[in-house]
């Protein structure tokens, strides 16, 4: 059976910019509505067509990511910012990807933003299960 997956299509030039696996888009998806609606009260640019398929409104997402990123640099909430910090690297892909340039305003903003844009920190610190059932921490030498 075929894995289903979701679309991310930039309107303004109907290229499709990300494909996640079904479960990775709905909790993106969840993720970014929530932040939205619930803690920044900003639209969030991200129009979800058909439950799978997403239209990114460029002028919207680039108002809501700046939102984001600025909310992040203000914040000194320890929980809030692991939240954040799970949702807000995958939001600044997706901004990368559909031709959005997002800058920081400030030092700690434009740290974050190279952080977030550091490839190899997603792996870092992650565990892993091996096919032989062991457990690898990716970041070890050993």
């Amino acid at each position: 059976m075929a894995e289903l997956s979701y679309i991310f299509t930039v309107s303004d030039t109907d290229e499709d910019v990300w494909e996640p696996a079904l479960a990775v888009g709905q909790l993106f998806m969840g993720g970014v509505n929530a932040l939205g609606s619930l803690v920044l009260k900003v639209p969030t640019g991200l129009d979800d067509i058909t439950g799978d398929w997403v239209k990114v409104d460029t002028a919207r997402y680039a108002v809501f990511v700046g939102a984001a990123l600025r909310r992040r640099g203000s914040t000194g909430h320890r929980e809030f910012m692991s939240l954040l910090d799970g949702l807000l690297p995958v939001m600044i892909m997706l901004a990368d990807r559909s031709g959005i340039e997002i800058t920081g305003a400030s030092p700690a903003e434009r740290a974050y933003l190279e952080w977030a844009r550091d490839r190899d920190r997603v792996l870092r610190g992650h565990i892993v299960e091996q096919q032989d059932g062991g457990v690898h921490f990716w970041g070890d030498e050993a």
